[in-house]
């Protein structure tokens, strides 16, 4: 399809992204995640098909990892959190590619990269209780071209390309746009006039 045609599509994907941040009444969190991951899942999601170049990273599946801290039981609760909710969308596709998800130790760079080319992982969702090491998956999701997702507002500010926080009690979306750019995305410019971009 044509970029004409990729524009007709946008409108609509537009509001159905309006739709999902038209949440009101959210919950105060004291936790590292201002938005439960039930609600911040289906967002990332929709936000990764705002990548032009995402079906070529993705090539023929979206393969998600999701690294957490296996020494918190607070991070590995969130991973099961994380786990439980794209469950749900099993049997389901992401711009019509299948969606596949695994959990994902983090102990050290070395075994990050093994796990990553094991199972070709091309989404790293990055869990609370790994801020020490958020540096090591950053460079890795650089050099590899891996998308990196979170619900952890501070990951984004450290170099996380995407993530999700909360505005007067609205999910927001956050882009840190350097850490897309060096990761190989380029996201839509409709999903940038929505979003809180870090430049």
């Amino acid at each position: 399809m044509g970029p004409g045609g990729a524009r007709r599509r946008r409108p609509g994907q537009l509001r159905i992204l309006a739709a999902l941040l038209a949440f009101t009444a959210l919950p105060v969190r004291a936790q590292s995640m201002a938005l439960p991951v039930e609600l911040q899942v289906p967002l990332i999601l929709k936000i990764l098909t705002y990548d032009r170049q995402f079906e070529a990273k993705a090539k023929q599946e979206v393969a998600i990892g999701i690294v957490f801290n296996p020494a918190e039981a607070a991070s590995s609760k969130a991973a099961e959190q994380v786990s439980d909710t794209l469950f749900k969308f099993t049997g389901k596709t992401v711009k019509k590619l299948p969606l596949k998800y695994y959990l994902v130790e983090f102990t050290t760079a070395g075994d990050l990269e093994a796990t990553i080319k094991k199972r070709g992982i091309n989404v790293l969702y990055l869990c609370p209780g790994i801020a020490k090491s958020i540096q090591s998956v950053i460079k890795i999701s650089h050099a590899q071209g891996i998308t990196t997702a979170t619900g952890v507002p501070d990951y984004v500010r450290r170099g996380v390309a995407v993530g999700i926080g909360v505005f007067q009690d609205k999910p927001q979306i956050l882009i840190n746009l350097p850490s897309s750019k060096s990761e190989g995305s380029e996201f839509d410019a409709s999903l940038l006039q929505i979003a809180t971009v870090l430049r």
